[in-house]
């Protein structure tokens, strides 16, 4: 769970070590999804959710068959909601009437369906609590990822937050994590960033300097020359 693991990953209140050297960590970055909120469970709610409302779904797929479809389209996110709302209305036509109205129900219901877990929410107040400014940086569109930070209570939490639509670039351009620093005034040596893509979250934030906590969740890291803290 993106809870537990986001507690484990950070240490605000006693040094760290790695590869030997003693560090201070005195800012904390956060990715947002899979990372302080569960994606993966909030898309299944929404897919569930449409199952049971649409009214056509249930005439093809049973709803297990429904989500598993949908889950596979949306490729952990990774495609434009355009590209996979057309696919779903191919599937199953009438389940809206156009792309505007599934991204209009996406926008106004997905994000309700993100839970900012209470072991996630501690840690965040503890990072508060101890004086330690901390961001959030994402990778996505602005009204989505505004809405999923603003629903869950994510923004009273943190001191910044930098989405790469807003700025036009993504992770792991360095842009993006110096901008992320710049506004929180960290330096990268003194600077964790905790995420769960290896390329978007882990290299891209070592590539700049910074130190790194990965999100495992059952992977094996495969890059041998650069692993995270």
């Amino acid at each position: 769970m993106a809870s537990s693991s986001v507690a484990g990953a950070v240490t605000t209140r006693r040094e760290c070590s790695a590869e030997g050297i003693a560090l201070t960590i005195r800012y904390v970055l956060f990715d947002l999804d899979d990372t302080l909120l569960e994606r993966d469970a909030g898309f299944a709610h929404f897919c569930r959710e449409l199952y049971h409302t649409s009214g056509v779904m249930s005439d093809t797929h049973t709803e297990d068959e429904a989500v598993a479809l949908m889950v596979e389209l949306d490729a952990e996110g990774m495609r434009s909601r355009q590209e996979f709302f057309q696919d779903v209305m191919r599937q199953w036509p009438g389940v809206f009437r156009d792309v505007p109205q599934a991204i209009e129900v996406y926008l106004s219901s997905y994000p309700e369906m993100l839970i900012l877990e209470a072991p996630t929410r501690a840690l965040l107040e503890d990072v508060q609590e101890a004086g330690i400014p901390a961001a959030i940086v994402t990778n996505g569109g602005s009204a989505m990822q505004g809405r999923k930070i603003d629903a869950s209570g994510l923004r009273g939490l943190v001191d910044a937050v930098v989405i790469s639509e807003e700025l036009g670039v993504a992770k792991p351009d360095p842009r993006i994590f110096e901008h992320a620093m710049a506004r929180i005034g960290a330096v990268a040596d003194d600077s964790l960033f905790v995420g769960d893509n290896p390329e978007a979250d882990i290299l891209g934030a070592k590539g700049i300097g910074m130190h790194a906590a990965w999100l495992r969740r059952g992977r094996e890291w495969r890059y041998d020359d650069d692993r995270p803290d």
